[in-house]
């Protein structure tokens, strides 16, 4: 199992940005598609066809259709759809941010939510702004079998999936009596979207990009933390532009144990289906193809393709151990 502190976070960026050196005004020159006029805004809006694979017990695939995407960079101040930040120190080829963004794992519990509107990026977070119709996980006309967990030496878990403001507690989650008929995703407790807020840091090579963010839950949701890491690298031709990227995202116990865990809150006294989520470490890909067709249309063709760590995949919620999201279409700038 992997441990890690808030502070170790801190302190591994640190030494990722300690060695850092000034770069010449050129950079910016010789790498176009790096830099943005300051206090500039764009708008855009993908429409097309496209769907992300939904993990859960009889999940409905996640169709996406409309991807809108707005952006603002200022002096320090910059906003980009899901997150928002200020730099703390700027250079050509380096940079730290102070972020704030959103979690996208309550996507697959609900009808409809962020995860209809946004594809994840390459450093684990959000890119392109974008929709999805998060097709459901069932409703009372269509019940599912949650499958007992294969190591029935867990522990039943005390998480409030609804978080520790009372406010938000469900109404109707009284626990379950025991019993033998099967029950359906919306038995269980809400699971809400988290606002994280930490560091990251970026260094830019040419056509490769890094980024690295360690950020905690301030919306105290799940009071988790999450590493995001990626490294895409850009392949421009004459009327082509192709991004492959890969990296992981590590979620805490808390966090894995929040959206995946189940416990009394969830099936009452049906001590079988009692799990509890331990941190995890999911790594992707994802590859991108821009072609511009027009001065306000791009084509773009996306393909993002996830593996669940073991924390995830073990939970008797999940039955998927991959998630992947395609999308095709174009993008209108505005």
């Amino acid at each position: 199992m992997i441990k890690f502190s808030p502070q170790l976070l801190l302190c591994l960026i640190g030494l990722l940005f300690a060695p850092l050196t000034w770069a010449d005004d050129e950079y910016c020159q010789a790498n176009p598609d790096d830099c943005m006029a300051v206090g500039s805004w764009q708008f855009s809006l993908g429409v097309g066809l496209g769907l992300r694979t939904n993990p859960l017990v009889d999940g409905d695939d996640i169709p996406l259709v409309l991807l809108p995407e707005v952006s603002y960079y200022g002096e320090r101040f910059f906003l980009d759809t899901t997150s928002a930040g200020f730099t703390l120190i700027e250079q050509p080829r380096h940079m730290l941010n102070a972020v704030a963004t959103l979690g996208l794992d309550q996507m697959y519990f609900n009808d409809l939510s962020l995860g209809n509107f946004v594809i994840e990026g390459t450093g684990g977070g959000f890119s392109f702004g974008g929709a999805v119709n998060s097709g459901g996980l069932g409703t009372q006309s269509d019940p599912i079998e949650l499958a007992p967990p294969v190591d029935e030496t867990t522990t039943p878990t005390t998480t409030d999936r609804d978080g520790p403001n009372e406010f938000f507690h469900k109404v109707n989650a009284a626990p379950r009596e025991e019993e033998s008929g099967p029950i359906t995703l919306d038995d269980i407790g809400k699971r809400r979207m988290a606002a994280l807020a930490g560091l990251e840091y970026a260094y830019y090579a040419g056509p490769a990009v890094f980024s690295l963010q360690a950020l905690q839950d301030v919306s105290r949701v799940h009071e988790g933390q999450e590493v995001r890491a990626g490294l895409d690298y850009r392949l421009q031709g004459e009327k082509n532009l192709f991004t492959f990227a890969g990296g992981f995202v590590w979620q805490s116990d808390k966090v894995v144990d929040y959206y995946f865990g189940l416990d009394q809150s969830d099936v009452g006294e049906i001590s079988e289906l009692y799990y509890q989520g331990e941190d995890t470490l999911t790594p992707f890909v994802r590859i991108d193809w821009i072609k511009p067709i027009s001065p306000s249309w791009t084509f773009q063709a996306t393909l993002h393709n996830k593996w669940f760590g073991e924390g995830i995949k073990d939970s008797p919620l999940v039955e998927k151990s991959t998630s992947t999201t395609v999308f095709v279409g174009g993008v209108y700038h505005f």
